[in-house]
């Protein structure tokens, strides 16, 4: 049985389809009960929670405020109900995760496969997005841990640990810079370049790093997609700003190169675990963060924990 309410239950069923009419029918109920329920609810609080529109609804700004503390209600739910099945000796639990796109590959797959031999019992919810979006989910307590780069520092969450990355550029094997080990900003003044958008957290770091160096090239392409970028550098002609753990599966089919650009002219990044500081993890979510910790050892490329 759950605690939280029905209304509630019903009112997060058509937040998140966005019609009241499919979400009736998900539900199998009738579009008007669930209407019903939903005028009630509004009545009750006093607000419009939805905005009525041609082909479904839409959250209002009161709306967005109570859907937020449903799902971060229900997500204490998951957790409590999880910490009782562990006080009753059962080895079972579960985990929702935030990761890079970057680590969506072997990275998540290993973790998987490893939870389901030491966990058989253990279930994941798995977030791919960017750093931005990842820390918002882990406030809502929508994440229980997660992994992101150049995480800034906030009251809410707390960096289990921390490893440098270095910065550096990604070139394909036949392009005229691939035989380097590392490279210098002026050496790649002379070839069509891309950068990742401003929704990944390294594009900061390269723009400070392009303005020091007075490199004043405009870029070929910006795009949000690691995917891309990485399909478009191969044409042995552009490079790519891009950290060695985007182009994991590449090193390892020597698809792609990674050349560090050396003399600290562009910073390392910072790879992290966290999660949030006001929850204890349970012994369940303990053993995955030693897990996931083994894991970001593994990395390419990676230093220390700082």
């Amino acid at each position: 049985m759950s605690l939280i309410s029905p209304a509630a239950m019903l009112f997060d069923e058509v937040a998140r389809i966005g019609s009241i009419r499919r979400a009736a029918e998900h539900l199998n109920v009738s579009p008007s009960a669930l209407n019903r329920r939903i005028l009630n609810l509004e009545a009750e609080y006093g607000v419009k929670l939805f905005e009525r529109l041609p082909r479904g609804v839409r959250l209002t700004s009161a709306g967005e405020v109570l859907i937020a503390d449903i799902r971060r209600w229900r997500a204490e739910q998951d957790r409590s109900r999880v910490r009782l099945q562990e006080m009753q000796g059962l080895r079972r639990g579960h985990l929702a995760v935030g990761l890079m796109e970057c680590l969506a590959g072997d990275f998540a797959r290993d973790m998987f496969e490893t939870v389901q031999q030491k966990f058989s019992r253990f279930t994941l919810d798995v977030f791919i997005g960017g750093t931005a979006h990842i820390i918002e989910k882990l406030q809502a307590s929508e994440l229980d841990i997660a992994i992101c780069f150049n995480v800034a520092d906030l009251p809410y969450i707390r960096k289990l640990v921390t490893f440098q990355v270095p910065a550096g550029i990604v070139v394909s094997p036949d392009h005229p810079l691939a035989a380097r080990s590392s490279v210098h900003l002026s050496d790649c003044m002379d070839f069509p370049y891309i950068l990742p958008d401003a929704t990944l957290a390294s594009r900061k770091l390269i723009d400070r790093a392009l303005e020091a160096a007075n490199f004043r090239a405009i870029p070929s392409l910006v795009t949000n997609s690691s995917s891309l970028l990485k399909l478009l550098v191969g044409d042995d002609r552009h490079i790519a700003f891009l950290g060695p753990v985007n182009i994991m599966q590449e090193l390892k089919e020597n698809r792609l190169r990674f050349l560090a650009v050396s003399g600290r002219q562009m910073p390392y990044e910072e790879l992290s675990l966290v999660t949030r500081s006001t929850h204890a993890p349970s012994a369940a979510v303990q053993a995955i963060i030693h897990l996931l910790k083994e894991r970001m050892e593994a990395l390419p490329y990676h230093s220390k924990a700082v």
